[in-house]
């Protein structure tokens, strides 16, 4: 078993293989990311995903206590580094998506830790092209080689690299687009197939055929240009002589499954990417519960590996967490959202400052105390007194004007 499975994701030893060894099917097509990005349900694929995480901002908490409350620090140089400027050409956003596209087609996102001159603190994270880093595993542990533009072979530790993997061994996470080569290549066949219809405005070759006697070269000739010469034009409707028959040889779209081939085919890669079906058409009833499930079953899995990944690779302190604030992404009505609001004030949940820097506004003196409704009392003190409490109608001999 363990034989087939250093096959199946490589050796443990020595550069690490990223793709499979032999297609499943025979004449499939070798693949890249760039051709597989051109099928239109692999780029909403990931799209889609790509886009939910570049939004997600990433909170550094300070742990305040031996219980292991928290607080949010937005002071510090990392808090900084992750949700104001990564480095010198990049906004969170376009840093997050770009290694989640690595993530997603390659299997594998680099990150190079840059450390500021004279100091010892991050100053820059920079992702890598994963098609010009080669994993390693020596005998010293774990390298990563970087081929450079100017085709300089750069080796990196991994205390200068943050490698975020996807499924695979221990090193390496496999490409997902690799793997998917046979799915890949019926997505182009029938897409090719497509654009020869209507390049030949849908119309079916064959063959003519007849029981008269064979034409000689002439005739021949003469008739192959008509008959093509009809068959080509914008109107009207080739007439064969007599005694000629037409015999269809080519599929119509209707024979082909075409629309039903290409509806497979968006199926296929949402398998492939684990989204819903309904979230990529749009057609769904229950639009809702299916973003809520691929949230839980994508979005969240991969916050939290790469939570892990930023953790290891940038956070020296236990006192010190990394969290991506994954709240944002459950869009709710105004309605819904108020009366979450209103629950989670009335319950000592929140405070109403914190609820009101959840909707961008400013802070108000006096709302920071957690609040809670006192109208709940044990059974065994119902009509007994309570002298902490201050009655809503004072207790006098004198009626009270209404």
């Amino acid at each position: 078993m363990w034989t087939w499975l250093t096959g199946l994701f490589g050796s443990y030893r020595g550069t690490q293989r990223r793709s499979p060894y032999v297609p499943i099917a025979e004449h499939t097509q070798p693949v890249t990311i760039q051709s597989a990005l051109q099928i239109p349900a692999v780029w909403e694929c990931v799209n889609k995903i790509t886009r939910s995480m570049s939004g997600l901002p990433i909170d550094v908490l300070e742990v305040i206590d031996r219980d292991g409350n928290t607080r949010r620090d937005e002071s510090s140089r990392l808090y900084r580094l992750l949700n104001v400027s990564p480095n010198a050409s990049q906004t969170p956003a376009d840093f997050l998506k770009r290694i989640t596209v690595d993530y997603l087609t390659e299997g594998n996102a680099f990150i190079r830790i840059e450390k500021a001159r004279g100091a010892d603190y991050t100053a820059a994270l920079t992702p890598l092209p994963p098609g010009q880093v080669q994993v390693n595993n020596t005998p010293e542990g774990v390298r990563y080689v970087y081929l450079s533009e100017d085709g300089e072979q750069i080796t990196y530790t991994s205390s200068d690299i943050m490698h975020w993997k996807g499924i695979g061994n221990n090193l390496v996470g496999m490409s997902l687009i690799h793997f998917a080569g046979t799915s890949l290549t019926e997505a182009t066949s029938a897409q090719n197939a497509s654009i020869e219809l209507f390049r030949n405005k849908g119309k079916i070759s064959g063959i003519l055929s007849s029981e008269s006697p064979i034409l000689n070269q002439k005739q021949m000739k003469d008739f192959i240009e008509s008959f093509t010469a009809m068959k080509n034009a914008d109107v009207g409707v080739p007439l064969l002589p007599q005694g000629f028959k037409f015999q269809q040889l080519g599929l119509s779209p209707v024979d082909t499954q075409l629309l039903q081939t290409r509806e497979f085919i968006v199926k296929e890669f949402a398998r492939w990417f684990g989204i819903p079906y309904g979230l990529l058409t749009g057609e769904a009833s229950e639009l809702v519960d299916l973003s809520n499930y691929f949230y839980e079953t994508v979005i969240m899995p991969m916050c939290t590996e790469l939570e892990q990944v930023l953790t290891r690779g940038l956070v020296k302190s236990d006192k010190i967490r990394l969290k991506f604030r994954t709240s944002v992404l459950k869009r709710m009505s105004d309605t819904t959202k108020i009366q979450m609001q209103t629950s989670y004030a009335q319950n000592g949940l929140r405070t109403r400052n914190e609820l009101r820097r959840e909707d961008g506004l400013e802070r108000m003196d006096g709302a920071d105390q957690l609040t809670a409704q006192n109208n709940l009392y044990p059974v065994e003190k119902l009509g007994e007194s309570d002298a902490t409490q201050t009655p809503q109608t004072p207790l006098t001999d004198q009626p009270v004007k209404q």
